[in-house]
């Protein structure tokens, strides 16, 4: 399973050294979803990307796409309806919608970059995204924790 995991970093803006292809970083993995955020970006999308990582290996990426968040990308292109201990690297803070989504998955964690706030005023999202009564409240909430990466922070300047 760790192949995957080299094959998507080998595409990543970080280099990688042994100790990461054996035991990867949250910068490796943030800098995964930053990689995906600027190939959207690219493609005339919103500069947001996500990844799934689970059993500490990569398991998906997703842009924003079909209406979908990069997260609820990311979820679905991880073909399980269960992620019970993954944890999502997302670029900016996900919306009230994505996280409902990462709870209804089962995540464990989810690490992101640049807040709701800056994602607003890059117009990334709306403020009405972030509303917390959107929120299922049935679902069991996943700690959401903010890092410092600034190349993620960069690239919805």
């Amino acid at each position: 399973m760790a192949a995957p995991v080299i094959a998507v970093a080998a595409i990543a803006q970080v280099n990688i050294t042994k100790v990461d292809k054996v035991r990867p970083t949250d910068e490796i993995f943030m800098d995964m979803a930053v990689t995906a955020a600027s190939q959207a970006k690219a493609a005339g999308l919103e500069p947001s990307g996500a990844v799934v990582i689970l059993n500490g290996a990569w398991k998906s990426t997703g842009t924003p796409a079909d209406g979908l968040s990069p997260e609820e990308n990311a979820i679905q292109k991880a073909h399980s309806t269960r992620l019970a201990g993954a944890r999502i690297y997302t670029v900016n803070q996900p919306t009230a919608q994505a996280l409902n989504a990462i709870m209804r998955a089962g995540a464990e964690a989810v690490y992101f970059v640049n807040s709701s706030a800056d994602a607003v005023a890059a117009g990334i999202y709306p403020a009405e995204a972030y509303d917390t009564a959107l929120l299922d409240s049935t679902l069991r909430p996943v700690p959401a924790y903010q890092i410092p990466y600034p190349p993620a922070a960069a690239i919805i300047k």
